[in-house]
């Protein structure tokens, strides 16, 4: 074989594994792109648009039902939080999933919740249980002692 014959067979396996790879990543983005969109909370009280960022998942406030009595959605503030510079911000539009990472399995680990209500943060999981429906966990110290609260898509 020449020598020819042997750099074009070496680059045509370099082109297909490369290629091979590229579909591999996108499939795996694929699958853990699941969770983005807009989700609304079982009790229909709370809406969550989940995004990427740089391989890492986010969710921000979009909408949250008010009772008549207190002030309007855009007016509300993060009062509870531990950090006095942070309670001027508003619940609209605040990250409250931060950090969470794909492991594969419908399943996103890693991260932390926050609560404006009372200003903690949790760590979280979040597992998709199926394509409308999301689980999201959170806990101190150990996942064992933790709430979960429902999503469903809403777009």
């Amino acid at each position: 074989m020449t020598i020819m014959k042997v750099l074009f067979l070496i680059s045509f396996l370099f082109v297909n594994i490369a290629k091979d790879n590229k579909k591999s990543e996108m499939a795996n983005s694929s699958a853990s792109d699941k969770i983005v969109g807009t989700w609304l909370s079982a009790d229909k009280d709370l809406k969550v648009e989940i995004f990427n960022k740089k391989g890492h998942y986010f969710g921000k406030v979009v909408w949250f039902a008010c009772l008549p009595s207190t002030p309007n959605m855009d007016d509300f503030k993060d009062t509870e939080n531990p950090d006095p510079k942070l309670r001027t911000r508003k619940w609209l539009g605040m990250e409250v999933v931060k950090n969470l990472t794909y492991n594969g399995e419908s399943e996103w680990k890693n991260g932390t919740v926050y609560d404006p209500n009372s200003g903690r943060k949790y760590s979280s999981v979040v597992r998709l249980k199926d394509n409308s429906t999301l689980i999201v966990r959170g806990y101190w110290g150990i996942e064992l002692f933790g709430k979960n609260l429902e999503f469903h898509r809403v777009n």
